[in-house]
């Protein structure tokens, strides 16, 4: 569950970066702002901001990364979810 939920985390911080690149689109000389991720030992991902190069078809790019995050966000709340339900019905054959 906590791979699921760092996960869950640094999609939310991808769609967050995106959207930011799209909002600051008409702003002159405006820097654009993308998510480094790492492994962490035993599972699960470290996300934080980074500038990156300015690039012609930012645009496009970014409109697929928060399309990207909104899809990695929801296939690990999907974990999450399925985990619970386990463990719900280990619990219920358990008693």
């Amino acid at each position: 569950m906590s791979i699921a939920s760092s996960g869950m985390r640094a999609a939310t911080l991808g769609g967050q970066a995106a959207a930011s690149n799209v909002a600051r689109l008409p702003v002159a000389d405006a820097t654009r702002v993308g998510v480094a991720q790492a492994a962490v030992e035993g599972g699960g991902v470290n996300a934080g901001l980074v500038e990156v190069a300015a690039d012609a078809a930012a645009p496009v790019a970014d409109l697929l990364a928060a399309k990207d995050a909104v899809l990695a966000f929801t296939a690990n709340a999907t974990v999450i979810r399925r985990s619970d339900q386990m463990l719900g019905a280990l619990l219920d054959a358990r008693a």
